[in-house]
């Protein structure tokens, strides 16, 4: 279940932390900026320890085009699927620079893809079909959300983290000591991690044959299976 809190409930503790609820220094959009800034490196420590907290999904419907956008908000992807006539997801993989060249103008139902700037290419190059796209976002912005919008913090030590760098930040503004507030900040960003780590107790670690592996060696003249994800 998510742990969520609202932009105003989040803004009045960050205050009362700070002692600042009736300073004029610091406006009510200041304090929401500050909100906005730390829930993004929130989001990103989240993301970053790889257990999908944070992910969406777009539809990418082929029309013989080698490359299409990526979506506005990616921030990172997760992997990429194509989806048959009969509901089935093949996964595709992540083509390395080097092997670009393996597919030439080659057709057909892609196999693998790879980012070129703000657009991800698919390989080979699919006339028709439908992929699936799973990404993680780019973080909300909450500074200028109504007090009202809910904000989700994954567990109680994301919001020590935000309350305590909004008051840090607030503190900096009114040129006060910021000193516990940051380790304050510091640590509760610590445990945050290390709970976000645990999201699964057990995280399973199998050994996949690839079959777009297996086709590449053989275009190279290989034999053999190879093993990834080891």
């Amino acid at each position: 279940m998510a742990f969520t809190r609202t932009v105003g409930q989040l803004v009045e503790l960050g205050q009362r932390r700070a002692d600042k609820q009736t300073d004029d220094h610091v406006d009510t959009e200041d304090w929401k900026g500050f909100l906005s800034e730390l829930y993004g490196e929130l989001h990103a420590a989240a993301v970053d320890v790889g257990a999908r907290y944070f992910e969406t999904e777009a539809t990418i419907t082929a029309t013989g085009a080698a490359s299409y956008s990526l979506p506005s908000d990616h921030l990172a992807t997760i992997g990429a699927d194509f989806y048959d006539a009969a509901g089935n997801r093949t996964p595709l993989i992540e083509i390395m620079v080097q092997e670009r060249w393996s597919f030439g103008a080659a057709t057909g139902q892609a196999w693998g893809f790879a980012f070129t700037g703000t657009s991800i290419v698919l390989y080979p190059k699919p006339s028709s079909g439908t992929y699936y796209h799973l990404y993680a976002p780019q973080p909300t912005d909450y500074s200028s959300a109504s007090n009202g919008t809910s904000v989700d913090l994954l567990n109680t030590h994301g919001l020590s983290f935000c309350v305590w760098g909004m008051a840090a930040l607030g503190l900096h503004k009114g040129s006060d000591d910021q000193q516990r507030a940051i380790a304050e900040r510091e640590a509760a960003k610590e445990r945050f991690i290390e709970a976000a780590v645990k999201r699964a107790l057990t995280m399973p670690k199998r050994r996949q044959v690839s079959d777009i592996d297996l086709m590449l060696d053989q275009g190279r003249g290989l034999s053999g299976s190879r093993l990834v994800n080891p």
